[in-house]
């Protein structure tokens, strides 16, 4: 079996990371576009649908995989531990 570094290990997840964060963050932004092109043609429900979905995208590509997760692995990282 290959023994892989720890390093080598540790952005690779950061990089999944960094790529979730940015693919939820993309599809917040569509969303709340969509939401807002919706509801300024008369559709308000599907419009309110949109926007929320691309709150709660926005939150987890920004909040829960950007703040929460990756700064923490990148500041582990860049320190050397």
């Amino acid at each position: 079996m290959v023994d892989v570094p720890a390093v080598a290990v540790e952005l690779a997840e950061l990089l999944a990371v960094v790529v979730g964060a940015g693919a939820a963050s993309t599809v917040g932004i569509v969303l709340e576009q969509f939401g807002l092109s919706a509801a300024s043609t008369g559709d308000l429900v599907l419009g309110a649908w949109a926007v929320g979905m691309g709150l709660l995208a926005l939150y987890v590509g920004v909040v829960a995989l950007g703040y929460e997760q990756a700064l923490p692995r990148l500041r582990r990282i860049a320190a050397g531990e």
